[in-house]
């Protein structure tokens, strides 16, 4: 079975770049072998968007969030990395960051 992953957007960022910035979520889902399950969007004013974006994953089955670069996850993307891994094009901050 293939792993699950959902998107992230920070539509503050995205602004006008929406739509590209999903097909980059798009192809990360099909380059990385995920089953990609949705997008959740969030803005600046997002209440406790740490807590929502972890129970978006684990409600999905995600052992993935992907966006198109680490600014979508705000200031909270450690936290974050303790459920789920952390995928951009840049790069990837695995779920074990909790064990450094």
């Amino acid at each position: 079975m293939q792993p699950r992953a959902i998107g992230l957007l920070q539509l503050d960022i995205t602004g006008p770049n929406r739509h590209r910035d999903e097909q980059v979520i798009g192809t990360l889902a099909h380059q990385r072998g995920y089953v990609f399950v949705g997008i959740l969007t969030i803005r600046s004013d997002t209440y406790m968007p740490t807590t929502l974006v972890v129970q978006t994953a684990c409600k999905a089955g995600a052992i993935a969030i992907l966006t198109p670069h680490f600014g979508h996850f705000g200031g909270y993307a450690r936290a974050i990395a303790l459920a789920c891994d952390l995928v951009t094009p840049d790069g990837t901050l695995p779920r074990s960051i909790r064990n450094r």
